[in-house]
């Protein structure tokens, strides 16, 4: 862990030229590579052929995490690095992220049992996440109902708003003489010798390097075989409530969290029936009416009910339908595709935001290769 800390830091203590960079997808990701460049005095153009977090961005459950799925030990160090540049970026931004950690468990006993053998091989990593009673978990969060007698506690872990966090790295990016131009559809790059010009539905763009961050799109955009294709999540907002849960609760069925502000945030646990395939083909990310959504929802809600009762007088305001990249082999797609285009993709976009954002930076800016992201190569694919 030190090690990979250190090698985050000592290309900050280089001179770089400044160059300016064209960051296509003003996602959570694409936002932070932008901002990170930004803080790092160099020219920024960041465009999104819709607008800021229009999409995964939008519509996730957005809990920051490295917990025990985020494995072998590669995929986890990032995770767990992640946290903490995350801590320093709140401080910086004042993101008002939710730091109260996790509880999660599973209803069926093999699943639990599955859940506590790999929380004991990321410990054997330096994870703090570990196993508490029933009676340790319902006195941190009362209000739960507990179908398991061992729960996993994750205390490292966090809840964000990304919508929020994005509206601030733009802010800072736009106050310089940086640009966020949206809506702006990448065309068409073409590179030379000395530059990239992009080609948009805005007009042209030329800069030095172009950093593709466009979540499902990255196929099409990236030109190249990197992501399976596309699933759906349900994602349910509440209208403001009382104060019931503190942590993030990962129960049977259905994630939950709860903002400052009173509002819960659901995601089921499994994706959308595959009967609705017809309808999803066009990947869209609202219901046809919201009658049909709140049947969807409500059904969500009915699930997060059977451990959190004080739900039942929940209202929701709305139910969205989030699309995610997922990487061939799950993992993050970080790396330059030759000299002048730079491709970032992942599922953890949430979690990975920041660290991937001052790990690419450096890449770009000081012409290095971080041990940390050798494993995550797009050549791995071709």
């Amino acid at each position: 862990m030190a090690l990979g800390a250190g090698a985050l830091l000592w290309p900050l203590n280089l001179k770089a030229q400044i160059k300016h960079y064209l960051v296509v997808g003003a996602g959570i990701v694409g936002t932070s590579i932008a901002y990170a460049l930004h803080k790092a005095g160099q020219k920024v153009t960041l465009i999104d052929k819709d607008f800021p977090a229009a999409h995964a961005s939008s519509n996730t459950f957005a809990w920051i995490n490295a917990s025990y799925p985020k494995q072998p030990l590669n995929y986890h160090l990032l995770s767990r690095l992640g946290l903490d540049i995350y801590r320093k970026w709140d401080d910086h931004l004042d993101l008002n992220i939710n730091w109260n950690g996790s509880l999660e468990w599973f209803s069926r006993d093999e699943e639990n049992q599955n859940m506590i053998e790999q929380i004991a091989l990321i410990q054997q990593y330096g994870s703090a996440t570990e196993i508490i009673t029933k009676k340790e978990a319902i006195a941190e969060e009362p209000n739960l109902l507990f179908s398991q007698e061992l729960i996993a506690r994750s205390p490292s872990d966090g809840a964000i708003n990304p919508v929020t966090a994005v509206k601030k790295m733009i802010q800072q990016i736009t106050n310089s003489s940086n640009q966020v131009i949206y809506p702006a559809e990448l065309i068409k790059v073409r590179t030379n010798k000395d530059w990239v010009t992009a080609t948009t539905s805005r007009g042209s763009i030329t800069a030095d390097k172009v950093v593709y961050a466009c979540g499902i799109d990255s196929n099409q955009v990236a030109k190249g075989n990197y992501l399976k294709p596309a699933t759906p999540g349900i994602i349910v907002t509440s209208k403001p409530f009382k104060q019931t849960i503190r942590k993030v609760v990962v129960g049977p069925g259905v994630h939950v969290h709860q903002r400052s502000d009173g509002v819960v945030v659901m995601g089921e646990q499994d994706s959308l029936p595959i009967n609705h395939d017809q309808r999803l083909a066009a990947r869209p990310e609202e219901f046809p009416d919201r009658q049909l959504s709140l049947e969807h929802g409500q059904r969500i809600v009915n699930l997060a009910t059977s451990f959190i009762p004080q739900f039942k007088e929940l209202e929701i305001d709305k139910v969205d339908i989030g699309w995610r990249p997922l990487p061939l082999d799950g993992k993050p797609v970080i790396g330059s595709l030759n000299k002048y285009e730079y491709l970032a993709t992942m599922h953890s976009g949430i979690s990975l935001a920041p660290i991937v954002a001052e790990l690419v930076r450096d890449e770009l800016m000081y012409d290095i290769k971080s041990e940390l992201l050798n494993d995550f190569r797009p050549q791995r694919f071709l």
